[in-house]
């Protein structure tokens, strides 16, 4: 009895190793498939890419060395842009406006609050400070703005009415002949 036990055992055993070392070989095939099949996914859709880009600046034809001087020549162009307007109009200098704005407004019959903290944009130095000296009179303004909102506030377009508003207040405080701010940013906003 014990050994046709042990018969059994052996014979299983090879048979065990055959179908583990089947599914092995089974499961590496598929993983190289699966690799495979992304490879040639990503090549075609960067070949996409490049042939979108190439028909577009109308080099269709174009070796890979003169690809790379034209993407470094076209990147020295964009920096040297980038810089000349940067030189050109100054380095833009934020400051907040702070402690955060709150104020109430009506929504039809509902008593609405909201919360914002907000920065100006300017590009010289002259105008921040103007800002920094007028703060009370430009907070007095924006709530103001604020406590005029409605229904309106709440539209897609409303906030960025809101910000044309509230620019405008600020632009109309500082009134400094150099310049003026040129955006404001709400960097934390909350209707209730």
């Amino acid at each position: 009895m014990a050994d046709d036990t042990t018969d059994l055992e052996q014979e299983e055993l090879p048979e065990k190793k055959s179908r583990s070392i089947s599914l092995v070989m089974l499961l590496t095939i598929v993983i190289a498939l699966l690799m495979l099949a992304f490879g040639l996914a990503a090549g075609y859709i960067v070949g996409q890419t490049t042939a979108i880009s190439m028909v577009g600046t109308g080099t269709a034809e174009v070796s890979e060395q003169d690809g790379e001087q034209a993407a470094a020549e076209a990147a020295e162009e964009v920096e040297a842009d980038a810089a000349a307007t940067i030189e050109a109009q100054g380095e833009a200098i934020y400051y907040s406006l702070r402690p955060e704005f709150v104020a109430n407004f009506h929504d039809g019959n509902k008593e609405r609050y909201l919360m914002a903290n907000i920065d100006v944009m300017a590009r010289d130095k002259a105008i921040i400070d103007a800002v920094e000296k007028n703060l009370p009179m430009i907070r007095y303004q924006i709530l103001r703005v604020f406590g005029r909102q409605g229904v309106e506030l709440m539209q897609e377009d409303g906030k960025d009415r809101l910000v044309e508003q509230v620019l405008a207040a600020v632009q109309e405080s500082i009134k400094v002949p150099e310049g003026t701010v040129e955006s404001i940013f709400f960097t934390s906003f909350v209707i209730q």
